[in-house]
């Protein structure tokens, strides 16, 4: 046994001997005066689901950023308004008269906001374009002597939370939520920096039509190149320092696609091409109101239940806010009056939850996936929400049915426990915050717990084990 590993088995039996001789809310009160604690903005809370009694607390009032975790919030609201086997449907139509085996027309798209129209990320999903392609051939229909084109007329720009960084904008984690989503809205970004330090053969892999590059790095001593995204423009903006030299040269990052609905459209004609339907691009006027029109495919998302499991165990952003924008497309305030499409979702988050008893007082909500820093809300907020929908089943699912155990996702202690299966949790996490929320035990839970953590002065890895001693003397004692 190397030196290592025995101090880890001795910290282990220390831990476990801790855990059964202490309380939960001495457990809290350990965590909360930990040195690293002074200077932050903190709540923690476990509560019983049978009694709604509060176990342990630490400032269970205190609105605190959430990062993340706020993905819970939108998942269940959508959950509780949409039913678990809800799908989006994206519907094709072929705009036109035939002539033979000729349609004299337009294939249009009419996006549903579907986050998952070619996605990387889900499986056993039909491929839209090859959809289109074998329903055209299923027709007789031999050549389009029209386009492809898309109605993105759902909802309005802009395409991203007005909240969120600027910066995150061009990152994959920041893509934008439109009306057409495809392919993760990202794409690859290639590009090399020459002997002398010049940005020489950017493109994107694949290449999307309207979308482009602007290049104002300037050579320096070493690389440090920001991205920013133009959305004006479709430009990726390209700023900083790159270093001249041998061995500085490639360079490939995913970052965020502003036409995704161009994308689309080119593996469209691609896919009627390669199954040798002539596809003419004229410009063919025609009216989506009269009897030219036909619906060609009806394309069904996964069931809502297979999304949330999804973005939570991924914790995907893109995904999340598209769901805040379903629920505002829906909402009976957005179909009257418009306006801002996201105040309107966060408005029906509300609406849902206090119908539901849930007090909403402390939540501060921006954005459908927590990326906005100025997301906010309490551990009493949470746990209400978990507790109020513990027993309730979406196509047959609860809520800690489609959230992930809680594994190695903390620290290096709890996956040496019971914990590791026994609790489900989505965590959040972004600069100094670091927050989970989740269900003790996870296949019949008693206990509701969330852990806030903002502006704390310790290492992040030290933050987590100091949570799974928390979890550790909080839970096992039950």
């Amino acid at each position: 046994m190397t030196r290592i590993t025995t101090l880890l088995a001795i910290m282990l039996v220390a831990v476990a001997a801790w855990a059964q001789t202490i309380t939960p809310q001495e457990a809290v009160d350990r965590f909360a005066n930990d040195p690293s604690m002074k200077h932050a903005s903190f709540g923690v809370m476990f509560m019983s689901v049978d009694s709604g009694k509060i176990i342990a607390a630490a400032n269970p009032e205190l609105s605190v950023v959430t990062a993340s975790t706020m993905k819970t919030v939108t998942s269940t609201a959508a959950l509780e308004a949409l039913g678990g086997n809800f799908r989006f449907e994206t519907k094709v139509y072929i705009d036109g008269k035939m002539q033979g085996d000729t349609l004299v027309g337009n294939i249009v798209i009419v996006g549903a906001g579907d986050p998952t129209l070619g996605t990387g990320f889900m499986s056993g999903i039909a491929k839209l374009p090859e959809e289109i392609a074998q329903a055209l051939t299923a027709k007789g229909i031999k050549a389009v002597s029209g386009k492809v084109i898309t109605d993105s007329s759902l909802f309005p720009g802009p395409y991203y939370s007005d909240w969120w960084d600027a910066g995150d904008l061009a990152q994959d984690y920041g893509a934008g939520v439109f009306p057409l989503n495809y392919r993760d809205n990202t794409i690859r970004f290639n590009f090399n920096v020459g002997r002398k330090g010049r940005v020489n053969n950017a493109h994107f892999v694949p290449e999307v039509p309207g979308v482009g590059v602007a290049n104002r790095t300037t050579p320096g001593k070493r690389n440090y190149i920001l991205t920013t995204l133009d959305y004006g423009a479709n430009n990726l903006v390209m700023t900083g320092n790159t270093a001249a030299g041998k061995g500085k040269g490639r360079h490939s990052w995913i970052v965020a696609n502003p036409c995704p609905d161009a994308l689309l459209v080119a593996d469209v004609e691609a896919a009627i091409k390669n199954c040798g339907i002539e596809l003419k691009n004229n410009n063919i006027n025609t009216s989506s109101k009269d009897d030219s029109t036909e619906l060609l495919v009806n394309h069904q998302s996964p069931e809502l239940t297979d999304i949330v499991i999804s973005l939570l165990d991924r914790s995907d952003n893109m995904f999340t806010h598209a769901l805040l924008r379903a629920l505002a497309v829906r909402s009976k305030s957005y179909q009257a009056e418009g306006g801002d499409l996201d105040s309107n979702g966060v408005s029906e988050v509300k609406r849902i939850f206090n119908g539901m008893g849930i007090d909403t007082e402390s939540l501060f909500m921006r954005d459908g996936s927590g990326l906005a820093r100025a997301n906010r809300t309490s551990v009493h907020m949470f746990c209400d929400m978990l507790r109020t929908v513990v027993d309730k089943k979406y196509n047959n699912k609860r809520l800690t049915d489609l959230m992930p155990n809680a594994g190695r996702r903390i620290g290096k202690l709890l996956p040496t426990t019971e914990l590791a299966d026994s609790v489900t949790l989505k965590s959040g996490s972004m600069s100094e915050v670091q927050c989970f929320v989740g269900y003790y035990p996870a296949n019949n839970p008693t206990i509701v717990w969330a852990v806030l953590c903002n502006n704390y002065t310790c290492s992040r890895a030290t933050l987590k084990n100091n949570i799974d001693r928390l979890l550790i003397g909080a839970l096992l004692n039950q």
